[in-house]
């Protein structure tokens, strides 16, 4: 009975890791082919090339269809579904995934330039990210980007009050990616 067992285990185990290889694969699909980048298990925000960091904090179709492609695949629908075809809650979990993730992107982006000190998603891969989202999103909601006290405007930053501190910073958002894509050369 327990070689029966350990035969059983044998067989579940790869199939898991084939499972996530499926869903990495349909979910970096697109991603690979647009950013001639490679992605696995591991790829987080830091990885991403700044062209690619760039492209994504853009705000616009082109990078919330990117954002709803890799998710789609990591959510196990495929790397050929679009977003169109899913049913309207499916949609909406889609989207706060995607917003969710997109201001993680712009995260990213104000803490190369500096701009933060430091934020709860640097430390979770996509994938995380994703397939996690509910847990993730939670710890990243207690405990919020903060602004680096090197900063120019961290005076007026920091008399504000938790909630008037992320407005101010999402407020920052788009001269960030000015920046960002000056620096950059973009």
């Amino acid at each position: 009975m327990c070689g029966r067992f350990d035969d059983i285990m044998a067989k579940i185990i790869p199939l898991d890791e084939y499972r996530i290889r499926s869903l990495l694969r349909a979910g970096y699909n697109q991603w690979q082919k647009k950013y001639k980048e490679e992605f696995n298990l591991t790829t987080g925000l830091a990885d991403l090339s700044p062209a690619t960091l760039c492209q994504l904090a853009e705000p616009g179709e082109a990078s919330t269809t990117s954002l709803c492609s890799m998710i789609i695949g990591f959510l196990g629908y495929g790397d050929s579904e679009t977003f169109e075809s899913l049913d309207s809650r499916l949609q909406n979990d889609i989207l706060d995934i995607q917003m969710f993730m997109a201001d993680q992107i712009r995260f990213e982006m104000m803490h190369r330039l500096g701009w933060l000190d430091s934020f709860s998603g640097s430390r979770y891969s996509f994938f995380k990210m994703v397939t996690a989202f509910e847990h993730v999103f939670e710890l990243c909601r207690k405990n919020p980007p903060k602004l680096a006290k090197d900063h120019p405007r961290y005076d007026e930053y920091r008399i504000l009050v938790d909630r008037d501190q992320q407005v101010f910073i999402r407020r920052m958002l788009p001269a960030a990616l000015e920046m960002f894509k000056t620096l950059n050369r973009l």
